[in-house]
């Protein structure tokens, strides 16, 4: 392991054994190593593979464009911040893609959203095997973000603490033109900081509630997390971003956090004391940022419910997945233009995605090719481009062939009422079968 860490917002714990749920009988290991202790408190680990990709050729592991494939979840916060950087950093044709299933069984994170079953580049169905391939006896949590050797088909590095800034100072050779400054080093000890409090308090702090296993230790969890939301509100009620004036790595961080709050940790971890649309400065700051290019395209709220709510079977038994909350806020005006700043620095907005990465269904404007798929798993398109859209999973006929028949991604089944004839509701498998724009169209029932 690399004894060079610079790592913002670490933990300092050495906790080795992931807290383990059930699901269907069996048991998973949910987002990161962690556990609760006999006292009821939750502890993330630190990373097991802690490796670095370094831009020094005489590195373990140097830095090469297409040789490491980046392993993910939309669903988790962690994996998040790795999309976004990469994207906003333009390390797409750098550092490939592997997008998981958000739904674990008893191996963890699995492939099930490609042809197969199985990673198209590494050839494998679990990330896990990619972990036994670089430490054949290890027992350990399967985790993703996770960067893959793809030629010898190992773990480089869980470590999802270190892995975006590394892409930010060793891949420089690799970031597109107009990359922003993401890292500066005169702003660093700032970003640190204040990477450390939302790590402790925010991004940690929702499951610090959520995992509890005792009413003491989830009251300190729930106080210290609205405390730290109180004072980023008053923070950012004056300032657009959360150091100097452009995007770092410290907006980020909180970002993933944040744009997962309503969809889940309100509910499901019982962070509820309000919602993130009712502290003014934090949902404005928001939605800036997730309306700001890089960002928006990799959210998937469809995969962030279903993991949560269907995954942690602890808390959530009956894996219901609830319909709600209303997401159409997302796209509605910000007004923190006002407050100046400049979202990339001296730099540009990312170009947009490349085919296959842009993951967010509420996004305005987004549209697919009749007969073409851009989503992982996602097999046929119907109906006109740009209007209503069929996209079904599975290998499916789409219902109707190209009636405009779509649904919200995370909401109920949307028709337009000229095609409802042509529409046979008994072929749609669940909501969650059809993905397309939304706003449109008519409310129906199954």
């Amino acid at each position: 392991m690399s004894s060079d860490r610079t790592h913002a917002g670490r933990e300092d714990l050495d906790f080795r054994k992931s807290d383990v749920v059930f699901y269907n009988g069996g048991p998973i290991m949910v987002e990161n190593n962690h556990s609760t202790d006999a006292s009821g408190e939750f502890h993330r680990s630190r990373s097991h593979f802690d490796d670095r990709i370094l831009a020094d050729a005489d590195a373990r592991w140097p830095v090469e464009p297409g040789r490491y494939r980046l392993v993910v979840s939309l669903a988790c916060p962690w994996a998040s911040r790795m999309l976004v950087v990469r994207r906003l950093l333009g390390l797409e044709s750098a550092i490939s893609l592997g997008v998981t299933d958000p739904i674990q069984d008893e191996r963890s994170w699995r492939f099930t959203l490609d042809p197969g079953g199985v990673d198209p580049v590494l050839g494998i169905g679990f990330i896990g095997d990619a972990y036994y391939a670089r430490e054949a006896d290890y027992t350990g949590g399967i985790s993703v973000p996770a960067i893959v050797d793809i030629p010898s088909g190992r773990l480089v590095t869980n470590d999802y603490l270190q892995m975006t800034l590394d892409l930010s100072t060793q891949w420089t050779a690799y970031h597109r033109e107009g990359a922003p400054d993401l890292y500066p080093e005169h702003a660093r000890a700032e970003i640190d900081e204040i990477v450390e409090a939302v790590f402790q308090d925010v991004n940690n702090g929702v499951y610090r509630a959520g995992f509890a296993a005792a009413q003491d230790k989830y009251d300190r969890a729930y106080t210290a997390l609205f405390e730290r939301l109180d004072r980023l509100e008053e923070r950012l009620a004056t300032r657009r971003y959360l150091v100097g004036d452009t995007i770092t790595e410290a907006d980020i961080r909180l970002f993933t956090t944040l744009v997962r709050f309503d969809a889940v940790y309100h509910g499901h971890f019982k962070c509820n004391r309000n919602k993130l649309s009712e502290m003014p400065a934090l949902w404005a700051y928001a939605r800036d940022l997730y309306q700001t290019p890089g960002f928006t395209d990799t959210v998937d709220f469809d995969h962030i419910k279903r993991h949560y709510y269907q995954v942690h079977t602890d808390i959530n038994p009956t894996r219901i997945v609830p319909l709600g909350p209303d997401l159409s806020g997302w796209n509605t005006p910000h007004g923190r233009e006002e407050l100046g700043g400049r979202p990339f620095g001296d730099g540009t907005a990312p170009p947009p995605p490349p085919t296959g990465e842009d993951f967010n269904v509420l996004r305005p404007g987004r549209a697919l090719s009749v007969g073409e798929s851009d989503r992982p798993g996602v097999d046929a398109v119907g109906g006109d481009p740009g209007q209503f859209q069929c996209v079904v999973h599975g290998g499916q006929e789409c219902p109707g062939g190209p009636a405009p028949a779509f649904v919200d991604s995370v909401g109920p089944v949307l028709l337009d009422q000229a095609g409802f004839d042509n529409v046979d509701l008994g072929d749609v498998l669940s909501a969650r079968d059809l993905v397309a724009p939304v706003n449109q169209g008519v409310p129906m029932d199954f």
